[in-house]
């Protein structure tokens, strides 16, 4: 609360100021998390192991927000319905797929990113109930494959690859979430 009334008076009396370390607020979140895709896609292992410290430090749910729709502040890529909403919807029939391709790539990499980010974020350190990291690994896992093989499919307009690519990160996040969303 105090670093934020600080960075609002510095801001307001023009004083700059350099910031290094978590991304800190939404802004910066989503920022961090589109350049750490940006990095994923070029396989810049140096920027994305950066950029993966630096948004380990965020809150899990913060990150993974960042899938909802714009109008919860997700990140726009196209969909009004957000990423996470189109992964559910494409699961289904991704009939829009050859006019939405290039959103498709986007959210794959998106997706990506926030995998990268959630394979650091397990809840447990060991077996909790049907808490066990083992799991929570094999889901981040499926969340990855999926996320490059829906990257994948868009790039080659193959509407019943992305169907079944988002199938498979959208039946990881929800097995996930299933057990590990109090």
């Amino acid at each position: 609360m105090r670093l934020a009334r600080f960075l609002a008076l510095a801001a307001a009396l023009g004083i700059g100021i350099g910031w290094v370390g978590a991304a800190g607020d939404e802004k910066d979140t989503k920022a961090a998390l589109l350049k750490l895709a940006a990095a994923l896609e070029k396989n810049d292992k140096d920027a994305a192991k950066k950029l993966v410290d630096e948004l380990k430090k965020e809150d899990l749910e913060e990150v993974m927000s960042l899938l909802k729709a714009v109008s919860k502040k997700g990140i726009d890529i196209g969909f009004k319905e957000g990423i996470e909403t189109k992964l559910g919807t494409a699961g289904k029939k991704a009939g829009d797929m050859k006019a939405n391709a290039e959103a498709y790539e986007k959210m794959a990499k998106i997706v990506a990113a926030v995998a990268e980010v959630a394979a650091l974020k397990c809840t447990v350190k060991a077996k909790e109930g049907e808490k066990d990291p083992k799991k929570w690994d094999e889901w981040v896992g499926e969340m990855k494959e999926g996320a490059k093989e829906l990257g994948e499919a868009a790039k080659a307009k193959d509407a019943k690859k992305v169907s079944a690519a988002a199938k498979k990160i959208d039946g990881a996040c929800k097995s996930c979430h299933g057990v590990f969303r109090d």
